[in-house]
């Protein structure tokens, strides 16, 4: 009897572990200047819908960082730039159990911007890109990630923003 109860807790616990393992999700990008230069030392926070951390993390030499642990959800992320001459940023998206990659420009001249994608190849453009010049806006969605940005772009040309091809290259 008493192996039975053991072998049961024993296989209980093992769900249980599992399972929290795949509701657990990671937060990972790169932050990086107009020029595509690595900034290193900001602040990335990840804060649920009432506001409460949740999770923070420094970029490293090469801009990066990544935060794990969380569950899947909507999420509210802010730049924070920590002492140097870059504007804050924030962006929302949600966190799905594939993981989010979330990358940052920034400026000294307006909000940082975030391009976020899901593991499922979704994306979306958080924070206001309009505030960035014609060139380090191509630089923000550069490689063509997602149809949503070229879609983004090519409004912003289509606006006065700028000139030339506004299709997005697939």
């Amino acid at each position: 009897m008493i192996r039975r109860i053991s072998i049961v807790a024993a296989a209980g616990l093992f769900v249980l572990a599992t399972a929290s393992l795949a509701l657990c999700a990671e937060i990972v990008g790169r932050v990086s200047d107009v020029a595509n230069k690595p900034v290193s030392g900001v602040q990335i926070i990840v804060k649920n819908a009432s506001g409460k951390i949740l999770g923070k993390v420094l970029t490293d030499n090469e801009g990066r960082y990544s935060i794990t642990g969380l569950a899947p959800g909507a999420y509210n992320y802010v730049l924070e730039p920590l002492g140097t001459s870059f504007k804050a940023g924030t962006a929302a998206a949600y966190l799905s159990n594939k993981g989010l990659t979330m990358n940052w420009k920034v400026s000294t001249g307006t909000a940082a911007v975030a391009l976020a994608t899901d593991g499922r190849g979704g994306a979306v453009i958080a924070g206001d890109p309009f505030g960035f010049s014609p060139a380090a806006f191509a630089a923000l969605v550069a490689g063509g990630t997602a149809v949503v940005a070229g879609g983004v772009v090519g409004g912003y040309a289509a606006a006065g923003g700028f000139s030339g091809p506004t299709s997005p290259s697939r």
